[in-house]
């Protein structure tokens, strides 16, 4: 059976919950850019349970900016853009739901007429985005645009359509200051104060295409950031032959995810939005201790245990986790330096955090790969690791298994297996990374390390120390003495 809207009365007889709300009478104040997996786990299904709730009457436009997955998109608008969210808990209990927010979709590269109009709308009152990290054209290392993008060089031009979100929103941007239309442009990705990020591209972009705007934008613009939280893996065929054999549901869009999710957005809007608080997000007027304890327990866990993981034989998160050396070290040494390092965030319990983090990487259901925490690690650790490990030592703490984690990741680029291969790795720095894997020094400053620790002899004693443990006795006899 094919989710669709004739067929949600026999989804209901099956258990599974629908939206009961009349969708075709759902009016649209809400743009999304980038409709992936982590959305429609995520944010769809808190916008979901608002309508449900009676809380919000509107519906959701959805939007891409890069070519679109043809047979996604075609299995979508077939499914009327219904889509099923199977919930999995560590215990097993499953929870499957069908969401119906979505009214629409366009794509910039196919139709950028109508992805402008509806981006310009006065009836939008939010636009929201989930394109990663890369899709923001943003340099950390220089905190700016990145002048020397492709598509930021095209979008600055104005004979053809954007091909960058910061360039299709800013275009939206200038006419909507034209017809003074204020707006809330919500990140919900996975980045360090992502609201002010994305402020700070969007205004350096107009700066040189739309200068007249700035002004405008500064005072009827607002970009709250936001913490979320949701471990979402890729659909995988055997996702959609489960849901198939167990439910007798047809559905090439679903999404399967842990049961856990969190939502922290700053107090911060220019325009009326839905109260997302009565879905369960928590409305704040300062995300960042969210982020840190997040970005810092969650992340930086997720790539300290990934490497030692791998280069120990597991390819799957939660049977890593398993494994009692690694849960050990990184639940009662590396988490615990780790959350020193917090400031004190309201209404959390750190340590209470911290075990339910390991309850969820120990979700047997949910078949997050080794290789996905350990891709992009040069991006992932210098906030998550390196950022702590400096305030950490600036404090005088002990930071050693830290440090630790720090040398398994440079092992892991030396590394080789029994049959002479190396490490598998997905890094945008990997060519410097893997030269400089034996010269701790140059190592780190390409990770990102600040100078002054870079080269800090007591440090690179540490890491030179642990390298030769590692050579000399493997993975799990390092880790067995270092916490003897």
């Amino acid at each position: 059976m094919v989710i669709s809207n004739k067929t949600l009365g026999n989804m209901k007889e099956k258990g599974v919950g629908i939206p009961e709300y009349e969708r075709e009478d759902l009016t649209c104040s809400i743009a999304h850019i980038g409709l992936g997996h982590f959305h429609r786990s995520h944010f769809l299904t808190y916008l979901d349970d608002l309508i449900r709730k009676g809380f919000y009457s509107g519906g959701i436009y959805e939007i891409d900016i890069i070519p679109p997955s043809n047979n996604f998109i075609s299995n979508l608008k077939k499914q009327d853009y219904l889509y099923s969210v199977l919930s999995l808990s560590p215990d097993g209990r499953k929870d499957l739901r069908i969401n119906g927010p979505i009214t629409g979709y366009s794509n910039q590269t196919i139709d950028p007429e109508t992805v402008t109009k509806v981006l310009s709308s006065p009836e939008i009152k939010l636009i929201t985005l989930t394109i990663t990290e890369k899709g923001y054209c943003y340099r950390d290392d220089i905190g700016s645009l990145d002048w020397e993008n492709q598509g930021i060089q095209h979008d600055l031009g104005i004979q053809e359509p954007a091909q960058t979100a910061i360039g299709c929103l800013s275009d939206a941007l200038y006419i909507r200051a034209r017809k003074n239309l204020p707006i809330t442009i919500m990140s919900c990705d996975n980045i360090p104060e992502n609201g002010k990020m994305l402020k700070q591209c969007i205004i350096q972009f107009c700066q040189k295409k739309h200068p007249d705007i700035v002004n405008w934008l500064e005072e009827n613009t607002a970009f709250p950031c936001t913490m979320v939280d949701r471990i979402t893996p890729g659909t995988s065929t055997e996702d959609i032959s489960f849901l198939e054999k167990q439910y007798g549901i047809t559905d090439y869009c679903t999404v399967h995810c842990e049961s856990f999710k969190q939502w922290i957005i700053e107090d911060n809007f220019r325009t009326s939005i839905p109260d997302f608080s009565k879905a369960g997000a928590l409305v704040v007027k300062d995300v960042k201790p969210y982020e840190l304890m997040k970005i810092r327990l969650l992340n930086g866990s997720h790539s300290a245990l990934s490497y030692p993981a791998y280069m120990l034989g597991y390819t799957m998160v939660d049977k890593a986790v398993s494994d009692p050396l690694i849960r050990k070290f990184i639940r009662k040494y590396y988490m615990e330096e780790i959350a020193k390092t917090l400031p004190p965030i309201p209404g959390v319990d750190i340590a209470e955090y911290a075990d339910e983090l390991i309850h969820r990487f120990s979700n047997p259901y949910i078949a997050d790969r080794i290789l996905r925490l350990a891709s992009d690690g040069s991006k992932k650790i210098a906030n998550a690791i390196l950022r702590p490990l400096e305030e950490g030592i600036e404090k005088g703490m002990d930071m050693s298994a830290v440090i630790l984690a720090l040398s398994l990741w440079e092992f892991y680029f030396e590394h080789k297996d029994e049959k002479g291969n190396r490490m598998p790795i997905d890094d945008p720095k990997s060519g410097e990374l893997i030269n400089a894997a034996e010269n701790p020094v140059e190592f780190f400053r390409i990770a990102g390390l600040s100078e002054r620790y870079a080269t800090a002899k007591e440090f690179i004693a540490r890491i030179n120390r642990n390298l030769l443990s590692l050579r000399k006795n493997e993975i799990r006899e390092t880790l067995k003495n270092y916490m003897a």
